[in-house]
């Protein structure tokens, strides 16, 4: 039914109930209350909303052009999008641009928004971007689809956004409060009771919206009403309604009508839905009645629906994993699910999948339609990528471009974090816990990787800071991006060769301008971010540093308070009772990575000061290079002050290892000073043989006999064991 078209209400609607008692429990009814266990009641309503070529239709409303307009949305020369309107002149994605014109003059072309090399934000262009200095952007797809998903979100309580143009929404509660609020008996009733039987007669706003597949029976009864002569034949009638789950797909199709047409008036997108008991089903529906139509497969029909498929349109059967089930069940090229159904039981796929029971059960329950998966109103990001694939006739060959181009995938990536934490903050109660809600996830690692045209490969990854403020994220991806690019550069001989035989290095101490440094021809370049993990205050950086400079000195002054409290209080317990012989403190993980990052953000500010002693670069190598910026240096500062805070702080932790009180503790303060960057460095300095051995051992074994464990970095390892050791002279153990 179109979001267009007003419903008619009939007449109500009769049931045809064969038993005094439903085949339905109570508690399949009250399952539907539950988000954990609605999808596997038999009573589940499912639907599958998916936007009508939808980039085509975000560039029509853009453009304020009417749905009759043929358009199509276009990358290059390449159509990714075309509208109902432009396929009634038999275009489709696989024309040209070329070709799609021939077939309709009048057709409008709308490119899709593209980033300009060296810029981090997206715009449109007039007529057709150049291909070789722009980067198509998805960010106002993604944009709207942000925005749709809002408004699905204001109506259902459990929305599962499956890509950019379909979601998945789970309609139980809204179905049970529906049921509750027309038949208050349904209130009543144990668990274990089985429903009553369905009254005569339906309530009359209860119509169904929408296509109603039939039932195998429904088109049996048809056929045979045609075989019969004309003063035999009765009338086709409504769909059957026989129990409670007709009922509750019924009432589904109301409220899934409701949404679809909430978003047209609100935001002027048609869709079309698909409406069953689990989300396979659904899916296939939602593609069934287009465009702007819903269709409604009652759990009778399901058989007969399935007949119009094979096992390849469902999810997850498509490629070669059907293709390797088609051929080990040794189904015939002509035949669909339904085959399968009638000559496969449980035991028999079980006996030809006997290495995997799980797809077999998994094929059983597709085929029957009856493959039930839970909604999740948030989808675990592993990574994230920005890439172009740059013309032969215009590669990248000067160390400026390159540097543009990392200037716009940290762009692009900084978008598509926007995207991840609204979707994080904006989790559904009844999915998480409180403890869960609101978590932002950030990513540990940034990896570029690079090719040239003469078919070099190269590729490095970085260790990222965690930064809550995503402006200061995006910053980080630059600065971090313009550094590897240089470090991989180096390993290409060509690079060298190139420059007269001088380095990156010695060309950037020369302070010549970027546009100037030749690098090997690149012929693709992508940026990575991955490794997500949950964030939280004490691995933030920004939890300690603020956003601002005022935050910061607050965040200071909080922290020497906190330092002075517990300083005191183990000072006052000193006097009154001896210090008991000090225990092996155990540091969690994230303690452990924190230390390693305050270590290394401060090495790396000992570089930039070294760096800020050579001649001033020119502007342009200044915005290339991966110098930090003033925000920054100023968390460098910060820390590095924060460690100076640790020096006078720890001395006072000493008393804690001495039973002579507090003068003691002074005399021994003004032997041993505290200074963990100098204690650091001797131990990296071949003067301690314990330390070598120790770090033999991990090359050699590449196992740890402190933790116990196998490691992947000998030395990263060791930096880590020391950055422990840190710690624990830090807090007086």
């Amino acid at each position: 039914m179109s979001v267009k078209q007003e419903f008619s209400p009939g007449a109500c609607l009769a049931t045809t109930a064969a038993y005094s008692t439903s085949q339905f429990t109570f508690k399949d009814l009250r399952d539907l209350n539950d988000p954990s266990l609605s999808y596997l009641s038999p009573l589940s309503v499912i639907s599958l909303i998916d936007l009508n070529a939808f980039f085509a239709q975000v560039e029509q409303l853009r453009l304020g052009l009417p749905v009759e307009t043929p358009v199509v949305c276009v990358q290059w020369s390449t159509l990714i999008a075309v509208s109902y309107a432009a396929r009634k002149f038999g275009i489709g994605r696989l024309d040209t641009l070329q070709s799609a014109k021939q077939k309709c003059p009048n057709l409008v072309c709308a490119h899709a928004a593209v980033f300009k090399k060296g810029e981090s934000h997206w715009a449109y262009t007039k007529g057709l971007p150049n291909q070789a200095t722009h980067k198509v952007s998805l960010d106002p797809y993604r944009r709207e689809s942000r925005k749709i998903v809002k408004i699905f979100q204001q109506h259902c309580d459990l929305v599962e956004k499956a890509s950019v143009d379909e979601s998945y929404l789970d309609l139980g509660r809204l179905v049970y409060k529906k049921l509750l609020s027309l038949f208050p008996l349904l209130a009543e009733g144990q668990d274990s009771d089985y429903m009553p039987s369905l009254p005569d007669t339906l309530p009359e706003e209860l119509q169904f919206r929408g296509v109603v597949i039939k039932s195998t029976e429904e088109e049996n009864l048809i056929q045979n009403n045609t075989i019969m002569s004309l003063s035999q034949q009765f009338p086709e009638g409504p769909p059957t309604i026989g129990d409670w789950d007709d009922v509750c797909m019924l009432i589904g199709s109301m409220i899934v009508l409701d949404i679809r047409k909430a978003l047209y008036d609100e935001m002027g997108y048609t869709t079309s839905a698909g409406i069953a008991s689990n989300k396979q089903v659904a899916k296939l529906a939602g593609g069934f009645k287009k465009p702007d139509n819903q269709c409604v497969i009652r759990n009778r029909s399901t058989y007969s629906f399935l007949n119009n498929f094979e096992l390849n349109d469902v999810t997850s059967m498509g490629g070669k994993t059907g293709d390797f089930v088609l051929q080990k069940l040794r189904v015939p090229p002509d035949k669909g699910i339904s085959y399968i159904r009638e000559n496969f039981t449980l035991e028999a796929i079980e006996e030809e999948f006997n290495d995997d029971i799980p797809l077999a059960k998994k094929i059983y329950e597709i085929v029957r339609g009856n493959h039930r998966r839970e909604l999740v109103n948030r989808m675990d990001v592993k990574s994230m990528m920005s890439r172009k694939n740059f013309l032969a006739k215009h590669p990248v060959e000067t160390l400026s471009d390159a540097d543009s181009w990392i200037k716009v995938f940290a762009g692009d990536l900084y978008n598509r974090m926007i995207e991840l934490d609204e979707e994080n903050l904006r989790l559904s109660m009844s999915q998480v816990s409180n403890k869960e809600k609101g978590v932002i996830k950030r990513p540990k690692t940034l990896s570029i990787n690079l090719g040239t045209s003469s078919g070099i490969r190269r590729s490095k990854q970085a260790q990222l800071m965690q930064y809550s403020s995503l402006d200061r994220l995006w910053e980080h991806f630059e600065q971090i991006g313009y550094r590897i690019l240089r470090d991989l550069l180096e390993t290409i001989t060509e690079t060298a060769k190139l420059n007269g035989g001088r380095t990156l290095k010695e060309l950037e101490a020369q302070s010549l301008d970027p546009r100037k440094i030749k690098v090997a021809s690149i012929s693709h370049l992508s940026l990575t971010i991955s490794n997500f993990i949950k964030a939280n205050d004490s691995s933030l950086i920004d939890s300690y540093t603020g956003n601002t400079e005022t935050d910061k000195e607050s965040a200071q002054a909080k922290l020497k308070q906190m330092f002075d409290e517990v300083n005191k209080s183990a000072l006052e317990k000193q006097e009154k009772e001896p210090s008991p012989a000090p225990q092996p403190r155990i540091i969690s993980s994230e303690d452990k990575s924190y230390i390693k990052k305050l270590f290394d953000d401060f090495q790396m500010s000992n570089h930039i000061e070294e760096a800020s002693k050579s001649p001033k670069r020119s502007e342009n190598k200044a915005q290339g290079s991966s110098m930090k910026t003033s925000s920054e240096k100023h968390d460098s500062k910060y820390i590095k002050k924060l460690f100076e805070d640790y020096q006078t702080q720890a001395s006072l932790d000493l008393t804690l290892k001495s039973n002579s009180g507090i003068q003691h503790a002074k005399e021994e303060n003004t032997k041993r000073k505290l200074d963990i960057f100098q204690s650091l460095q001797k131990r990296q300095k071949p003067q301690s043989k314990s330390t070598d051995d120790f770090l033999n051992t991990l090359l050699q074994t590449m196992y740890c006999p402190q933790c116990k464990e196998e490691i992947d970095n000998a030395v990263e390892h060791n930096d880590f064991h020391v950055a422990m050791e840190i710690s624990n002279r830090i807090n007086g153990h």
